[in-house]
């Protein structure tokens, strides 16, 4: 066996681990050491904290990046400072992967990548707006894997050659998932024989726990009234808390916070519920297929490639509370549909959505990737990746010569 690939991973994120530092840990944690070896590069204490904890070697610096929607004034002396620190962190490591954990880290690490000849691997959690697009240069990067095709669709409208993208779909942990945890029903003095939701996601407004929280309130509430719980937090709680009680639903709304025990939200429940207004994945979604829920969802981003409508669970129009507590209700009233539905949901998530499958798919690419001579990924014989730049070049002369006509 050839020796391990040395891959760079480099994340920008808050302090905290939730989604996409979730992610990369878990496969970090599911790549086999034999092919693949991790280094990992982040801002955030927390995420170095657990990567540390790990075992992996890990760098922490102060990023920025610039030029986008709400960043700060471009810093030349701080954006050279990051292009330079990763080269020395390639030469250091023998480096023959970089791989970006999200969009920012890409506008470093394409320029580095192609100083150092390293291929650069774009990992996109998020469906990014064009400026953001352009901005990280993510057309440059030697390939793009997007969280589900509707994540990589503005890339390859940008001109971005499809076969420079790809789809990996998140995977769940199941080790992650196979504590055994409190009994929330219990905890929370929730009847035996009541019907219980379940949802996840920061309480942001794309989450759409309002729309969720305005449907479980005109579900029929027959001789034991239905539960929901909400195993979150974030800045819209005391807005969201003030809606259940408004709606006279508040003893039956539980916000539990944040909790890293997510299997005992699921156990507890009957049905999972996700009322997203965007979401480029939902493995919230998998993960509750995982515990056989069906799930209610909304037919947004990449939500229809995790559910499937109809077949793992009920899909409806974003903003729509009405048609949720509709589907809702249809799940409480039919037990049979509901085991149908979990059961074919469970089957998917094990065939479509382990952190297994992921780990190989991402394998396969960082071996795909260090075959590539360094001949190829220097700034001149990448040229063609810049093509998407010149379009817009393009676009852009055409709109100021369409502003400011000549006169005959």
């Amino acid at each position: 066996m050839s020796e391990p690939i040395p891959v760079l991973f480099t994340h920008f994120g808050e302090e905290w681990i939730r989604g996409s530092e979730t992610v990369l840990l878990d496969l970090l944690r599911s790549l086999d050491k034999r092919l693949v070896t991790p280094v990992v590069w982040c801002n955030g204490e927390e995420m170095a904290s657990a990567s540390r904890a790990a075992g992996y070697p890990t760098y922490r610096s102060e990023f920025s990046f610039f030029f986008d929607y709400g960043s700060p004034p471009l810093n030349v002396g701080h954006l050279k400072r990051l292009v330079e620190g990763c080269r020395t962190l390639c030469r250091e490591h023998g480096i023959r992967v970089l791989h970006a954990n999200s969009a920012a880290p890409a506008q470093w690490l394409v320029p580095a990548g192609f100083c150092a000849r390293v291929p650069v691997l774009a990992h996109l959690h998020i469906d990014y707006l064009r400026r953001s697009r352009y901005a990280c240069l993510l057309h440059a990067a030697t390939v793009a894997v997007g969280v589900s095709r509707q994540v990589i669709e503005g890339l390859i409208a940008d001109g971005m050659s499809p076969t420079r993208t790809r789809v990996i779909y998140n995977g769940i942990d199941q080790e992650r998932l196979s504590l055994n945890g409190i009994n929330l029903r219990v905890e929370k003095n929730i009847p035996a024989d009541a019907f219980v939701i379940s949802t996840a996601g920061s309480l942001i407004r794309r989450k759409g726990h309002d729309v969720l929280i305005r449907a479980f309130s005109i579900l029929p509430t027959k001789a034991v009234a239905p539960h929901l719980l909400i195993p979150s937090d974030g800045p819209e709680r005391l807005s969201l808390e003030a809606l259940a009680t408004s709606l006279g639903v508040a003893e039956r709304v539980h916000f539990l916070g944040y909790t890293s025990d997510v299997a005992q939200v699921y156990r507890a429940a009957d049905i999972f519920a996700l009322a997203s207004r965007g979401d480029a994945f939902g493995l919230v979604l998998a993960e509750a297929g995982y515990f056989g829920l069906p799930s209610v969802s909304t037919r947004v981003g990449g939500i229809p490639e995790v559910v499937e409508h109809g077949r793992t669970g009920l899909l409806v129009p974003p903003d729509d509370s009405g048609a949720f507590a509709r589907a809702m209700t249809q799940l409480m009233d039919d037990s049979i549909l509901r085991a149908r539905l979990g059961s074919q949901a469970a089957s998917r998530v094990a065939s479509l959505f382990t952190i297994q499958r992921m780990a190989r798919q991402f394998e396969e690419e960082y071996e795909f990737l260090a075959t590539i001579p360094r001949s190829r990924l220097g700034w001149g014989s990448s040229i063609r990746r810049l093509r998407p730049y010149a379009k817009l070049l393009s676009l852009t002369r055409t709109r100021a010569v369409s502003r400011y006509p000549v006169r005959e």
